[in-house]
């Protein structure tokens, strides 16, 4: 499965390098995932958590971060599975920060660019075909809100969550199909608008 995207984060590009490089922090932002531990040689250890109603399934995996602050880009490279018909992925994903145009000096916005590779196993694979992508910007829009707001708070009074949420399956769906119905009246308003 292959994803690209782009975002918008308060502060400069090299502000924002440095917040990713945070990952501890960074890590709370991400729907459903906690970071569990870190190996010897910089990779993290760490799970998410995705509900479908009462029933939970928890992803484990690793993942290392590779930083460029000054070159203002990045690469994450993991790997996971969950005890659900063989679920696995692997991915690697690409990113880079640039100055948002139009924005004041005074108050800094930098634009996030991603494109990530995964490759999806076991019941993994049919939902890369059937909606992987359209859930992989989902969660990208929540990521971007979530982080705009922990930074928009002084490290000595971020928020250190105590417990964390699960991704709901219904949330995801329910977005999914929001964005689906409003690029659909968006095309349905483009048409009556040039027949017009």
């Amino acid at each position: 499965m292959y994803f690209e995207g782009e975002f918008f984060v308060p502060g400069t590009p090299a502000e924002v390098m440095l917040r990713f490089a945070e990952v501890e922090r960074v890590v709370c932002c991400m729907p459903g995932a906690t970071i569990d531990g870190r190996d010897a040689d910089g990779s993290y250890h760490g799970t998410m958590i995705v509900s479908f109603g009462p029933k939970r399934i928890t992803f484990k995996g690793s993942v290392r971060c590779d930083f460029d602050v000054q070159g203002c880009r990045g690469t994450l490279t993991g790997r996971g599975a969950a005890n659900l018909r063989s679920a696995r992925i692997e991915m690697t994903t690409r990113f880079s920060t640039h100055e948002a145009p139009g924005y004041l000096p005074q108050r800094p916005m930098s634009l996030v660019k991603l494109n990530s590779d995964a490759e999806l196993q076991g019941v993994l694979a049919d939902f890369a075909q059937t909606g992987g992508v359209a859930v992989a910007k989902v969660i990208m829009r929540e990521f971007a809100r979530r982080m705009a707001e922990e930074f928009s708070t002084p490290v000595q009074d971020a928020r250190v969550p105590v417990t964390v949420e699960p991704v709901k399956a219904h949330w995801l769906v329910w977005n999914v199909v929001r964005d689906l119905a409003s690029s659909l009246w968006r095309k349905f308003r483009a048409k009556l608008n040039r027949s017009s």
